[in-house]
This record gives C-alpha cells, sequence and structure tokens, in this order.
C-alpha cells in the first residue's frame, strides 16, 4: 500500500519475487559463517526450500575426492539461475 497511514513494512521480500544478486550475496556470506538454514531464512525473508535450492544450484560440483569440498558461489548460483531461465522458456 502506498498510502502514509500505512502500516505495512516495505523492506520485507515479496511472496513469489525471483532472488536477486543481494540476496544471493546475503546467503553465500551468512553460509560462510556456517548459519543454519532457518537463520539464513530469517535475514532474507524467504522459505526454507527457495535458500535450499539456491545452495544446491550455486555449490559447485566436485572434481575429485582430494582437496576442499567447494562451497556456495553466489556468482556460480547466479549463471545458473540466468541458464536455466533461458532453457524454460517456450520455444516459438
Amino acid at each position: 500500500m502506498d498510502y502514509p497511514h500505512s502500516i505495512t513494512d516495505a523492506e520485507k521480500r515479496k511472496k513469489g519475487k525471483h532472488l536477486t544478486d543481494i540476496d544471493r550475496g546475503t546467503i553465500q556470506a551468512l553460509n560462510r559463517e556456517r548459519m543454519s538454514l532457518r537463520k539464513i531464512v530469517g535475514h532474507i525473508g524467504c522459505s526454507p526450500s527457495t535458500v535450499l535450492n539456491e545452495l544446491r544450484r550455486g555449490t559447485l560440483p566436485r572434481k575429485s575426492n582430494r582437496g576442499r569440498i567447494p562451497g556456495y558461489s553466489a556468482k556460480h548460483g547466479s549463471e545458473v539461475y540466468q541458464a536455466n531461465r533461458i532453457r524454460s522458456r517456450r520455444k516459438h
């Protein structure tokens, strides 16, 4: 609502909206701090399944059994998201 006497909070994230790059950056920062999924959801304001899907989407596949386990990358998550969006459109 755009009324001056309205008590709605404009800062809250609307349901049904896609994650922004800022949201993905927040997920990356909070994931590196080893925060739980529910705490990340509390900061972003979306459903737990959205954050879980984003963490799965943005985690690079492991190349071998040696070395570190790859972590979440907001850049990789955004690239995979854009590729999926292009592929999901109707063909003419």
